[in-house]
């Protein structure tokens, strides 16, 4: 593809406004170990006293229960009571239907956002808690949700974040600054916050029950703004002083790594019930049995409060249900086939998350050999994996830099990205070129070491990317590499599979981050994610020095780079050239070492909804939110056609 080509396609397929002050989000990134607060038990301490169910807590996602039960009882009564909801609302209001089987019955589902039945994913448990704000993809700004406005310091970047009064718990308790404080000292103390920018214990406080304060270190308060936002801005308040307060008292009584250990773990173990969590959001669970489960408007927040329609889930179970027609909306899965003509789908927001090949560093010659992980990428055909796999009109990445490549243009020199190799195209003839050059060859179409053995990889692949999985497969085996390929159960898979690092290649989404929009909060996953990052897991493949052609020029000079040096940089670059710098060194590292084949950009947010019956707009672009489908909801309501 010619570079005229290449910028002609970049520009159609750009979806972001231009602007230099635009603010992207995600909502608590995984941050750089370079300053870690050694009060901190590291995640591998806390994960390998809590056992396999407490690595699923921490990934972030989980679809399936776990048989484990590693709980404690609470002294937790159910609150039910105290919510002054419409008792008659199977009688008074419309009933609408969602596709996903979900029902916190028998505590399958449990509402302690640390725990490993926690899925912040699932509807029922993303509707019931409201966020600070919420981020708009298409217009790149922060929109208030239970926040009022904010002001950040241009010297020290200290923020002031004023909350609306007009927002309250399921129970009736007014929503205040120490709810949100509970929780970005919780999420710290369990290292899933910013307390490498901010001092967990000093430098976040409630300064009046309704104004936030948020301090960062001094030696970050130079951070670039629009990073410093993504750090704290769009924060889902799952927990209460009331019913959480207690575990930070605990975490700052504590003066060993034991003690803060055990806190940890009983954080973790904390089980709420459907029925005893508070919810700050606009949906409450007031019924759940073994058929169904019913979520009503919750009485105290001030826009759901007006509507007169509730959820019924449990009913039906995805696909089947929106094949059948008998759901209203149905789940993010773009790849159902035989859809009805009564669901239509609004416009789709970006998640800020790339499907990829991510390789592992237990076969010598992926961990040693940039040339075998370029080989196997030239080996699989993305723009055919993107177009059998992705959602419509979804563009391959011709990039691979590590950024996600709808915004890649924002951060990323412009002449750096036409001069990076393209591995999306299906090239057998290139890959054959570079596995040779490291010393494997083809006897009888099957690939073998430079030993002599037959190459297997090992891939190992969670549930949720069987068929993107086997399309890749499926090319390499075409090749001639014999690939041991497998899927579990994507619980299974993290706890086992990722957790151990036992796979030679994998598939999953951009290291695990989402709703990341800026190049910082990429590449501090692609290093140090705490499941697959370079230099916490997945060590060998990258150094912390690294060589590579000079930047722009395949074939110049070896030039070096510090990568925590950049990364550091990156974090407190002070001009938007400074910023595009650093992020073009980064990316032109990624491409060319290739530690991960970035194959398309995820997109967030599909819903099949239900047109024939219910006034969906899907005009609107009240759907291009990281809140998705609540935020259309909250903006538009719902009514029968």
């Amino acid at each position: 593809m010619s570079t005229s080509d290449r910028s002609e396609r970049r520009s159609s397929q750009r979806q972001l406004t231009d602007s230099d002050d635009r603010q992207r989000n995600p909502p608590r990134s995984q941050l750089s170990k370079a300053n870690k607060y050694q009060r901190y038990v590291s995640r591998r301490q806390m994960l390998a006293a809590s056992g396999a169910a407490g690595v699923a807590a921490l990934a972030g996602c989980m679809n399936d229960n776990e048989d484990e039960d590693l709980l404690d009882e609470t002294d937790l009564d159910p609150v039910l009571e105290d919510v002054d909801y419409n008792e008659n609302y199977e009688e008074e209001f419309e009933v609408v239907y969602p596709s996903p089987e979900l029902n916190p019955v028998d505590d399958d589902y449990i509402f302690n956002p640390y725990h490993p039945r926690w899925n912040p994913g699932d509807l029922g448990q993303e509707f019931g808690f409201e966020y600070l704000t919420i981020y708009h993809t298409e217009r790149s700004e922060y929109l208030p949700r239970i926040a009022d406005d904010w002001s950040i310091d241009d010297d020290t970047l200290r923020t002031e974040v004023s909350l609306s009064e007009e927002y309250a718990w399921s129970t009736g308790e007014d929503i205040t600054a120490h709810d949100f404080v509970t929780a970005y000292k919780l999420d710290g103390y369990m290292g899933l916050g910013m307390q490498d920018f901010v001092d967990i214990e000093e430098g976040i406080y409630a300064e009046d029950d309704y104004t936030l304060v948020i301090e960062p270190r001094e030696e970050y308060s130079d951070m670039e703004e629009e990073l410093w936002m993504t750090e704290w801005a769009e924060t889902n308040l799952t927990v209460s002083e009331a019913q959480y307060g207690h575990f930070v008292e605990d975490f700052e009584e504590a003066t060993t790594e034991d003690e803060t250990q055990r806190v940890q773990e009983s954080l973790i173990n904390y089980e709420v019930s459907w029925d005893e969590v508070m919810y700050s959001g606009p949906w409450v669970f007031v019924e759940a049995n073994e058929q169904f489960a019913d979520q009503v408007p919750n009485p105290e927040h001030p826009i759901a409060q007006d509507w007169e329609f509730f959820q019924r889930t449990g009913m039906y179970v995805d696909e089947e249900g929106i094949q059948s027609g008998e759901v209203d909306w149905g789940d993010d899965t773009p790849e159902i086939r035989d859809v009805p003509d009564k669901y239509g789908t609004g416009p789709l927001p970006y998640d800020g998350q790339s499907f990829a090949i991510i390789f592992g560093n237990n076969d010598e010659y992926i961990r040693d050999h940039p040339e075998v992980r370029k080989a196997i990428t030239y080996a699989v055909d993305v723009p055919y994996l993107t177009e059998s796999t992705a959602t419509d009109g979804t563009e391959y990445d011709e990039y691979s830099a590590g950024i996600d490549s709808l915004y890649v243009e924002d951060y990323v020199d412009a002449d750096a990205l036409d001069a990076m190799p393209n591995y999306a195209p299906q090239d057998t003839d290139r890959a054959a070129e570079l596995l040779e050059s490291v010393g494997f060859e083809r006897s009888n179409g099957t690939w073998q070491t430079p030993e002599g053995d037959t190459w297997t990889l090992n891939f190992s692949v969670g549930n949720w990317f069987e068929s993107h999985s086997e399309v890749i497969s499926n090319n390499l085996q075409e090749f001639g590499i014999d690939v041991d390929h497998y899927v579990e159960e994507m619980p299974t898979w993290q706890a086992t599979t990722r957790a151990d690092l036992d796979f030679d290649l994998t598939v999953h989404l951009n290291y695990g981050q989402a709703r990341n929009y800026h190049p910082y909060s990429d590449f501090d996953g692609i290093f140090n994610d705490t499941n697959l990052g370079l230099f916490t897991e997945r060590t060998g493949i990258v150094e912390e020095d690294v060589e590579v052609p000079e930047v722009g020029n395949p074939d110049g000079d070896t030039v070096t780079f510090n990568i925590p040096a950049e990364l550091e940089a990156m974090s407190t670059a002070d001009s938007e050239e400074e910023l595009v710098s650093h992020a073009t060194n980064l990316a032109w590292v990624h491409n060319q070492l290739l530690p991960a084949a970035v194959c398309f950009p995820w997109g967030g947010g599909h819903y099949w909804v239900n047109t024939e019956d219910w006034n969906f707009d899907l005009e609107s672009d009240d759907w291009l939110t990281s809140n998705r489908l609540t935020h259309y909801l909250l903006e538009n309501g719902l009514e029968r056609v």
